[in-house]
């Protein structure tokens, strides 16, 4: 039996850029960390030492 009432779309044409926020990195930023309402990304040799950390960042 097939539902025709199932709506199968195709996944969205959009694409993100993630670089490495760190000065002069050009490698991908895996890694995102929300600080102050925006979104931080690093790779894995940039990567802020509170990454794993629960608590949301506090930086000065």
């Amino acid at each position: 039996m097939i539902d025709d009432k199932i709506h199968i779309h195709p996944n969205s044409p959009v694409h993100f850029e993630h670089w490495c926020g760190h000065e002069g990195c050009t490698k991908w930023g895996s890694f995102g960390k929300e600080r102050h309402g925006e979104t931080e990304w690093r790779c894995m040799e940039h990567l802020a030492s509170d990454y794993w950390d629960r608590r949301p960042a506090a930086r000065h």
